[in-house]
C-alpha cells in the first residue's frame, strides 16, 4: 500500500489508488483539529485503508500538539479503540 499524503492546502489526508481516492478531511481552528470526513472507496473498504489515512491524521494532531474534535463517526470509532489517540480528543 502507498504512503498516506499530507495536503494542507485542501485540509486532507489521502492516499491515491486506482480504485481511486480516499481521504480524511480536516479544519485546523487555533489549537484544535476537526476531522469531519472520511471517505474510502468501495473496493479499498474493509482493508485498513481509513484507519491508515485516520493514524496519519492523528500523529499529524499530535506533532502539531493540537487536540482533535472527531465530527466524523468512523475517526470517533477509532479513537476509542486506540488510548493513545483518545488522549487527544477534546
Amino acid at each position: 500500500m502507498d504512503e498516506v499524503k499530507h495536503d494542507a492546502t485542501t485540509g486532507e489526508f489521502y492516499l491515491e489508488t486506482e480504485d481511486g481516492k480516499a481521504f480524511l478531511c480536516y479544519r485546523i481552528d487555533e489549537n484544535y483539529v476537526d476531522f469531519f470526513h472520511t471517505f474510502v472507496p468501495p473496493g479499498l473498504r474493509g482493508k485498513g485503508v481509513a484507519e491508515q489515512i485516520v493514524a496519519k491524521g492523528f500523529a499529524y494532531a499530535q506533532q502539531q500538539q493540537l487536540q482533535v474534535v472527531p465530527s466524523c463517526s468512523y475517526v470517533k470509532k477509532l479513537a476509542k479503540k486506540n488510548p493513545a489517540w483518545e488522549q487527544l480528543i477534546v
